[in-house]
């Protein structure tokens, strides 16, 4: 036993130095026997074949070089990431007389197997490698350097299998009546597969740089040509001899897992055979982990040349989550704007197509940070399928194209939003209490300043948002808070504080944020006026109104323009009909006390008008559909007969 163990150590010791031998092809050898072995034509082993030759176990197939489309080579690639080779290979026939034992049969095709992958070896190796290398020392037509890559570690992986795992394996055979087992051969050499990960990683790469030299070096090609056309090529191309190692790693965990299966419950080798199958496993597990680290990585790359591969946003740890067009609401103009949207786990790039798409395709607008981000769906008839992204340095509205991608792309900010919070367990557990909505609101009020606000869009208020007062083109123009987002005068925006999420420059703000931001008590000169009756906030919601929507004002009661307004009864004011410019409006236009009017048919043959009239008093709607028409008729009716919330309800009248 002491002997089988340092035989066993002295055998893994040679296979490192292999190994170390190979990184450096021009070194000298540490193992003697490496180079008698690749150098010393009379010293081969016997069976070995040269570098022309083909080893035992190599087949000759059909004749005519058959080329590797790129599609297949990807196809082959996704089939080893998903595991959908599992279902696709079959294994093949095995030799031997039908007494033979199962599980000695599966042994056997394994070495057979793995003596036609060793003249495989021996052939990209030994005769494509050197042989290109040496094309390029004596020629110059082409670098070294690509020879290199496009065979990666190949070298290694030869050493590997021609020196050690073959070996051992026809070693074990052959002694198979004193020693039936396999599986702690196995378990002594499969960690050192995991060195296929490097040559997987490498293999696209490969291919589109042998694809490439093929086409612009002669001498490249003529190289490759001798050789396909070599009865030792067996009419295949060099595409084809490379997919051999991609394959192999899957062939051994198809072929154990069939002999684990073969063995009797009491086998001797039956433990050891699990334990060898669960590490070629995770060999598999690990070449295909780097084949989703390459793709990630190369997918990031390109998306940041897209972008133009600006300096704070390059970052090889980000991992992009979704990407794609949407529109922009805009608080000033009518008609959303086509922008787009990266995505990444740490952080979202609002973007803008370049006109002059030189090189960079997009350009970043903005960056907001995924910490501190929040998303939710709008309500707004006008755009549908839009929705609210908020963060530190800004807040947009966006509109999706459907119902179906605005979800998709909530789904993914919040996704990210919940990745990031986890890695802040803490702080979320601080924010929490027991106060519910009240602590939400106060916690709303804290982030004034800290967080970019949802600006109001100028269309949805005709009066400032703070006095009141009607805004017109020339005398009272709107502005913007840039604390809270309202609409508001120039006179009531007149002041200026730091605010945190602008990198605490000095912003437009209103009288109210300023107070609140920085704490000084300003004169109340004009903020003691007495609350109007006019001055009933219009943007309540349909849980606050009985009824509210758009309505065409029409008749001489309004002007002949015919202007548009947004009428509301409210439910803490049911008998009263206010009419505002806007939604978000804070005063009324004009209110009209609906008891005692009568509701009657247009007479502009319009089905969809209707007029209040009392006391000589005449007033004219239009609603956008005949069915709000019947809502408005219904409404106005109860409250002109005196009906209040809480009696006897006549029907639902929710927008």
């Amino acid at each position: 036993m002491e002997s089988a163990g340092e035989e066993q150590l002295a055998s893994v010791c040679n296979l490192v130095a292999v190994l170390e031998n190979s990184r450096n092809p021009g070194a000298p050898s540490k193992a003697h026997w490496l180079e008698d072995t690749h150098h010393s034509p009379e010293h081969r082993p016997p069976g070995s074949p040269g570098p022309w030759e083909l080893p035992h176990g190599g087949e000759a197939l059909g004749s005519g070089p058959r080329t590797v489309s790129r599609q297949y080579l990807s196809s082959l690639k996704n089939k080893l990431s998903s595991g959908a080779w599992r279902k696709s290979c079959q294994l093949g026939a095995h030799p031997g007389p039908e007494t033979q034992e199962p599980e000695k049969r599966i042994v056997q095709e394994l070495l057979e197997t793995e003596q036609a992958y060793v003249a495989r070896l021996h052939l990209l190796d030994q005769v494509f490698f050197q042989e290109l290398l040496r094309e390029a020392r004596s020629s110059k037509a082409f670098p070294e350097d690509v020879v290199r890559l496009i065979f990666s570690n190949l070298s290694s992986i030869y050493q590997f299998h021609s020196q050690f795992f073959l070996p051992e394996l026809q070693r074990r055979l052959e002694d198979w009546t004193a020693t039936p087992r396999i599986g702690d051969v196995i378990q002594k050499l499969a960690p050192f597969l995991k060195m296929y990960s490097e040559y997987v990683k490498n293999f696209e790469r490969a291919a589109e740089l042998l694809a490439a030299w093929t086409d612009k070096s002669p001498p490249f090609q003529e190289v490759i040509a001798r050789i396909q056309s070599s009865e030792a090529s067996g009419s295949l191309t060099l595409q084809h001899h490379m997919l051999e190692p991609v394959q192999r790693i899957p062939r051994y965990e198809l072929l154990l897992k069939e002999y684990v299966q073969k063995l009797p419950a009491q086998a001797p080798d039956r433990a050891d055979a699990q334990k060898a199958l669960d590490m070629i496993f995770s060999a598999a597990q690990h070449s295909n982990a780097a084949i989703k680290e390459m793709e990630r990585l190369q997918d990031l790359w390109e998306v940041y040349q897209r972008l133009g591969l600006e300096a704070n946003i390059v970052d090889p740890s980000n991992t992009l989550l979704r990407e794609g067009p949407v529109l922009k609401i805009s608080f000033r103009r009518s008609d959303p704007i086509e922008r787009y949207l990266f995505l990444f786990n740490n952080m979202l790039l609002y973007c803008v197509p370049r006109v002059i798409q030189m090189g960079a395709r997009f350009q970043v607008r903005t960056r907001i940070d995924v910490a501190g981000m929040k998303v939710r769906e709008l309500t707004d008839a006008e755009f549908p399928h839009s929705f609210l992204v908020s963060g530190k340095q800004r807040t947009l509205e966006l509109q999706a194209r459907s119902q179906e991608e605005m979800i998709s792309w909530m789904q993914a900010c919040q996704a990210a939003i919940d990745q990031i919070e986890k890695r802040n367990e803490t702080f979320k557990a601080a924010a929490q209490g027991p106060e519910g909505d009240v602590q939400e609101q106060e916690l709303q009020s804290e982030e004034l300043g800290l967080r970019a606000p949802q600006w109001v869009r100028d269309k949805m208020v005709t009066m400032c948002m703070r006095c009141q007062e009607t805004f017109n083109a020339l005398t009272r123009r709107r502005h913007h808070c840039r604390a809270c987002g309202y609409v508001v005068c120039a006179r009531c925006s007149d002041y200026r504080a730091e605010l945190k999420y602008d990198d605490n420059r000095t912003n437009r703000v209103c009288l109210t944020c300023y107070t609140f931001l920085t704490g000084s008590v300003l004169p109340e000169d004009k903020e003691d006026k007495r609350r109007g009756i006019l001055e009933k906030g219009a943007s309540a919601g349909p849980d606050q109104s009985l009824l509210c929507s758009f309505l065409q004002l029409t008749g001489d009661k309004w002007g002949k323009s015919g202007a548009r307004g947004w009428c509301v009864i409210p439910r803490d004011d049911p008998l009263v009909l206010y009419i505002y410019g806007a939604p978000q409006d804070t005063r009324a236009y004009t209110s009209i006390p609906l008891l005692g009017y009568q509701v009657t048919s247009g007479t502009q043959g319009d089905s969809r008008v209707f007029q209040l009239q009392q006391s000589g008093q005449l007033y004219t709607f239009k609603a956008e559909t005949e069915e709000l028409r019947g809502r408005w008729v219904k409404a106005v009716e109860r409250a002109a007969s005196g009906w209040i919330p809480g009696e006897p309800d006549l029907g639902d009248l929710s927008d």
